[in-house]
């Protein structure tokens, strides 16, 4: 019974790093849209696309039966994370 639940508890790690690591990636090419953003002079809140990215992230949620107020909130703090990047360059 012990050594299942560690097996399942290292899947999770598993999947924690690899989150970890790949939301470290999406901060390096958000970091490169703030500085294309600053050369053409566009504000680094692009409400359209935000609102866009948000459906999208909400309808895969659906797709997967995953809580979509889980997948909302932590799609903002991404979000607000990465204008927070964009805001810095």
């Amino acid at each position: 019974m012990e050594t299942k639940i560690n097996n399942y508890r290292k899947q999770i790690d598993l999947i924690d790093h690899r989150v970890i690591n790949l939301l470290s990636k999406r901060m390096s090419v958000v970091k490169k849209i703030g500085e294309w953003k600053k050369k053409n002079g566009l504000p680094p809140l692009d409400k359209t696309r935000w609102l866009e990215v948000l459906a999208d992230k909400m309808k895969k949620a659906e797709k997967l039966n995953i809580d979509q107020t889980m997948v909302k909130k932590i799609y903002e703090a991404i979000h607000k994370e990465a204008l927070k990047i964009e805001k810095q360059i």
